[in-house]
């Protein structure tokens, strides 16, 4: 594992330049101060999701399934609940004017909810234009086309447990790009012990968002759920309904008695 998270990220660091952004618009360039995405490509994301994915070997609830059925929101959820995580993401402009010098960029804020001090994190990203098509993400200083999913490293980060990083940094593209919408996503990281994780629902997202979507066309996907997802799948599904109380009706007021005269 540690071997194929490595893999990617120095491919992620030889593909793309991530920059700090300030204020004032100035920048400078470092991938260690990356903060933005970057695409997995098809062969190193096989196999880490195929390494990492995890699922309880035995069922206590014959009725459900550890594959369930995600759309967008059910499978955000999931991705919340792991230990590295797109908490916001932002397109951002750094100038409407100068835009060879100071190109647009998107932002991607990551959250440590591990008991990990993270040192390198792999993220990966997809766009689409206002007419909702997708877009091909390709750098500021890039020679290729571009690619649909990007992916890219934010190196020695010194991300703590409970801390987030790449607020006011991102991933400068191309302005003729055209980005309207983006999503990203965690794809691992690794600590300062050498210790390495890599997302188990990454292939879903990768199945859900990319390979040139639409937006419009996005559908459910299958996804294979960890063991401590599918446990708490069935600890809910055994938990009794709350029961809901009827409204009550406030209490007619009664006509007030003229006085007689």
């Amino acid at each position: 594992m540690k071997k194929a998270i490595t893999a990617i990220i120095l491919v992620a660091f030889a593909a793309s330049c991530f920059v700090g952004c300030s204020s004032s618009g100035t920048t400078s360039g470092s991938a260690t101060e990356a903060t933005s995405t970057a695409e997995v490509t098809t062969t190193t994301t096989t196999e880490a999701t195929t390494t990492t994915t995890t699922a309880a070997t035995t069922t206590t609830e014959p009725t459900l399934s550890r594959t369930i059925s995600a759309d967008s929101k059910k499978l955000d959820e999931l991705l919340k609940k792991q230990p590295l995580y797109v908490s916001s993401t932002k397109y951002s402009v750094q100038s409407k004017r100068w835009k060879s010098l100071y190109p647009d960029m998107l932002e991607v804020v990551i959250y440590n909810n591990s008991k990990d001090d993270i040192k390198d994190a792999i993220v990966a990203m997809v766009a689409w234009d206002k007419n909702k098509l997708p877009v091909k993400i390709k750098n500021d200083i890039d020679f290729t086309d571009g690619e649909y999913v990007k992916n890219g490293g934010f190196m020695d980060i010194n991300l703590v447990p409970g801390k987030s990083y790449g607020k006011n940094r991102g991933f400068e593209i191309d302005y003729r790009c055209n980005i309207k919408t983006f999503k990203a996503v965690v794809v691992g990281y690794e600590t300062f012990e050498g210790k390495t994780w890599m997302n188990p629902y990454y292939n879903a997202w990768e199945q859900m968002y990319g390979g040139g979507k639409k937006l419009t066309s996005i559908t459910n996907v299958d996804v294979y759920l960890t063991s401590e997802d599918y446990e708490e799948m069935v600890r809910k599904s055994k938990e009794p309904a709350v029961p809901t109380k009827a409204p009550t009706k406030a209490p007619a007021k009664k006509p007030k008695k003229k006085k007689k005269k």
